[in-house]
């Protein structure tokens, strides 16, 4: 005996489509829109608390990073004066010399003072005489920055220019004392330019606090 039949309406079936269809499943719109406006309004408030606490990290990042910022120029700048304060102190070996030798003494203060006065002088010998002293002073200046050699010209070229940075004016400077050196009272050398050869050796002894 067959069971009881089922009966479907397909008229309903259609309708159901049609309502899937054609939306008719959504809510009406003003009920819609009473919705939304819910969520809006829990979203607002929680969406300001977000925002506040975006911005405070925001800026809590850029302040932290302008101190770590300063923090590090300071190290840097400490390191770079304390390796200043060294160097001009005590001075660096480097490939066995020391850059600084050491400070001037009152007896190359006096010296110093002599060749001043040679150079100020109208005598062409006095001036001939303050180069060939000024020579004299840097061979010393550089047997004490440990620059061996026979010659001043043999410590002249075992110099590092990285470590000497005034070294071709003493190239310069030298040449000229050999010139009087080898000519004697026959080198003729003017005011200005007997002027400017010390000026040169000057300026290597300031580089190394030596007067």
């Amino acid at each position: 005996m067959n069971g009881p039949a089922t009966s479907v309406d397909i008229s309903s079936v259609y309708q159901k489509i049609y309502d899937v269809a054609t939306a008719h499943y959504l809510p009406p719109w003003d009920v819609f829109l009473a919705n939304l406006s819910q969520v809006l309004d829990f979203i607002k408030p929680v969406s300001i608390v977000l925002s506040l606490l975006f911005l405070t990290g925001i800026i809590y990042s850029i302040i932290r990073t302008q101190a770590i910022f300063r923090e590090a120029m300071a190290k840097t700048h400490a390191h770079t004066g304390a390796a200043h304060g060294a160097h001009d102190t005590h001075g660096a070996a480097i490939g066995g010399h020391s850059a600084v030798p050491a400070n001037s003494s009152p007896e190359t203060s006096k010296r110093w003072g002599k060749i001043v006065e040679h150079i100020n002088s109208s005598n062409p010998s006095d001036w001939r005489f303050a180069i060939l002293e000024c020579d004299i002073i840097l061979d010393e200046m550089l047997t004490k920055m440990n620059y061996h050699g026979e010659t001043l010209s043999d410590k002249l070229k075992a110099v590092e220019k990285s470590d000497f940075l005034t070294i071709d004016k003493a190239w310069e400077a030298h040449r000229v004392r050999n010139d009087i050196a080898h000519e004697g009272s026959n080198f003729e050398i003017s005011d200005s330019e007997a002027r400017r050869v010390v000026s040169l050796y000057e300026e290597v002894f300031k580089e190394f606090h030596y007067i």
